[in-house]
């Protein structure tokens, strides 16, 4: 009679807890899938997929329900950043800091980065050099 009881309880156990299942906090959209393509094969057309899925993000977290993921907004004004568009960029670091106030002191020194490079009269390729001397 106990052994059927704790075997029920068991069961029960077993059944209770399979709702219990966590919820994912972020939307990620397809972001895996484009960021590999866009790294297999680096060229305009996987980059401009990858930044459509990045602006998908962006507008898809709030039909969702969920947070923009850290990182997304700067990814994407990284590459806004590489592209020319640093009006562009310079909205959606600011969002990045709105949203993940801990990314100030990284997104500032890349914007100071980008400004600097604007006012040298780099070309917008350089920015990932200078970048890449901000992470190190």
């Amino acid at each position: 009679m106990i052994k059927k009881n704790l075997i029920l309880i068991f069961i029960a156990a077993a059944f209770m807890s399979g709702g219990c299942a966590p919820t994912p906090m972020y939307y990620w959209g397809n972001y895996s899938n484009t960021l590999y393509h866009f790294r297999k094969d680096a060229n305009d057309e996987s980059r401009d997929k990858h930044m459509a899925e990045l602006e998908a993000i962006i507008d898809g977290s709030s039909e969702h329900s969920k947070r923009v993921p850290p990182g997304v907004c700067c990814e994407l004004g990284y590459m806004y950043a590489k592209k020319g568009n640093n009006t562009k960029s310079m909205e959606l670091f600011a969002l990045e800091k709105t949203n993940y106030p801990e990314s100030t002191h990284f997104v500032d020194r890349l914007v100071d980065s980008i400004k600097s490079v604007e006012d040298n009269g780099k070309k917008p390729v350089d920015v990932e050099i200078e970048a890449k001397k901000i992470g190190s």
